[in-house]
C-alpha cells in the first residue's frame, strides 16, 4: 500500500513541474515550450490571434491543479493545509509577478 502512495505522490509531483514548465511563459519574448508543441500540432496558441486566452497556460494550469489533488489524496490533514497554503502563496506571489512586470 505504501509503495501506491509512493508512486501516485511521484506522479503528481511530475504533473504539477509538468504543467508549470508547460504553461509558464519565460525569457524576455514570453514564449513557453507549450506554444512551441501548440503551434508544431497546428493548433492555435491564443483565443484571438494574439490574444485573449492563452491555450498552453490553461492545459499548464489544469494539469498542475490534476497533479495537486493527486498529490492531495496520498496525505495527512496537517499536510494537505501546508500544501494548500504553499499553493496559495506561489500563486499570489506570481499574479505580483504577472502585475509588476
Amino acid at each position: 500500500m505504501e509503495k501506491r502512495m509512493w508512486i501516485r505522490r511521484i506522479l503528481g509531483i511530475l504533473l504539477i513541474v509538468g504543467g508549470f514548465l508547460f504553461g509558464a511563459s519565460r525569457g524576455p519574448a514570453g514564449v513557453c515550450p507549450g506554444d512551441r508543441i501548440f503551434s508544431a500540432l497546428g493548433l492555435p496558441v491564443w483565443s484571438q490571434g494574439t490574444t485573449g486566452t492563452h491555450y498552453p497556460g490553461l492545459a499548464g494550469l489544469a494539469a498542475t491543479m490534476a497533479g495537486i489533488a493527486v498529490v492531495n489524496t496520498t496525505l495527512g490533514e496537517k499536510a494537505r493545509i501546508r500544501v494548500w497554503t504553499i499553493v496559495v502563496v506561489i500563486l499570489v506571489l506570481d499574479m505580483v509577478r504577472a502585475v509588476l512586470g
